[in-house]
């Protein structure tokens, strides 16, 4: 926090050497009347759907849940660090957000971001020192509202506690937005996905003169995202004629919106993979063997190959970190109740992957379970090459 303190005291300086004499010229804010709230956001993955691939995962994005209508000091279009531009409000002020009151933040670790048109009372929070490893203080000072809290936030009628800062740096341009009240809550996983969640704003968030946030602006509204399948790595292409190509130990990768739920753990020798609780059986895979070294369309229509035992099917995890690789279920062939190595396809074979209609996962954090396309609208045929 003392790092956003002396960006705005440089910032400061610079415009009294350059004989600016109102802060608004400079940070684009306020300087009278109470604290407005012109934004408040949830974080979002909205990146995923212009980019339908691992790397889209990015998680800096920000979905608005409100903008003050008609008011020119909420932000429009705004510049992500990795040179992407997006739309936070409406350009015109007189529209309300896109997804007023039903944003989706994204599981497992979510937050809230409030922003207003002026800097705060910074007693809104306290500074604490930090930690190293060792539990040593390093010098610097962290912002935290973990024992102010200047907001109450609910999901599903149950409070949630949390912790967070204030950053009085930023403005409608920047990214982040700001300056803001950040709000993450201590166990994000305890709120089980498609949660309704409100938050609002308490009596102790003051401007530097002492005003109050009007009680008109003090409530709002979002939900946890329901989990869902984003997308398989590889995706089926346009003809599914198996021209994909896929090594004989490359796992099948689905992308999902929230951790799964992990099954048991199994280990053999130093490998360890965690199962997932996707019945083996609710995964239909067929295959035949290549046609002259290449992919048999017929194993892909339908019209030739044989089942694959499901007892030979693994559905398992890629990782168990929650906001990366516990997102990702795998599937190949080997025995669900070891790691071994030599676990895979077949060399020189095509292979047809489905999911039995009304298949289903479940989130590690409770709520409704995600369905996986049925047969009919999900189908990836792949070949894998010849062995050396």
């Amino acid at each position: 926090m003392l790092d956003y303190r002396s960006t705005i005291a440089a910032v400061a300086f610079a415009g009294a050497l350059l004989g600016c004499g109102d802060p608004e010229l400079l940070n684009d804010l306020r300087t009278s009347g109470p604290p407005n709230i012109t934004t408040v956001t949830v974080m979002s993955d909205l990146e995923t759907a212009d980019d339908p691939s691992p790397s889209g995962i990015g998680r800096i994005v920000e979905t608005a849940t409100f903008c003050a209508v008609g008011d020119p000091k909420r932000p429009g279009q705004v510049d992500l660090p990795d040179i992407r531009v997006i739309q936070v409000c409406p350009n015109d002020v007189k529209e309300a957000a896109d997804a007023t009151g039903v944003a989706e933040a994204v599981p497992p670790a979510w937050f809230v971001r409030i922003v207003f048109d002026k800097l705060l009372n910074p007693a809104v929070e306290e500074l604490i020192d930090e930690v190293d490893a060792q539990g040593r203080p390093t010098g610097v000072k962290l912002g935290s509202l973990k024992h102010t809290q200047p907001v109450t936030l609910r999901c599903n009628g149950a409070d949630v506690p949390y912790d967070g800062y204030y950053a009085p740096n930023g403005n409608r341009q920047s990214w982040p937005l700001g300056p803001s009240l950040f709000i993450e809550p201590l166990d994000p996983t305890s709120v089980p996905v498609g949660s309704l969640c409100t938050i609002r704003l308490g009596d102790d968030i003051h401007s530097k003169t002492g005003q109050s946030v009007p009680d008109d602006q003090r409530d709002y509204q979002f939900q946890l995202a329901a989990m869902a399948l984003r997308f398989s790595e590889p995706a089926p292409d346009d003809k599914n004629d198996g021209s994909i190509s896929l090594g004989v130990d490359t796992p099948v990768d689905f992308f999902f919106t929230a951790p799964l739920e992990k099954g048991n753990e199994v280990t053999t020798g130093k490998d360890k993979i965690t199962l997932s609780k996707l019945p083996p059986a609710e995964v239909n895979i067929t295959f035949g063997p290549n046609k002259d070294g290449e992919a048999d369309p017929a194993v892909c229509d339908g019209s030739a190959g044989a089942p694959v035992d499901p007892t030979k099917v693994r559905t398992y995890l890629l990782g168990t970190t929650l906001t990366t690789t516990q997102l990702v279920l795998r599937i190949d062939l080997g025995d669900p109740t070891s790691a071994a190595p030599e676990a895979g396809w077949e060399p020189d074979s095509t292979y047809r992957l489905q999911f039995a209609d009304g298949a289903t996962v479940n989130p590690f954090q409770h709520g409704d379970p995600a369905e996986l396309p049925g047969a009919s609208d999900y189908t990836l045929c792949f070949h894998t090459p010849a062995a050396d």
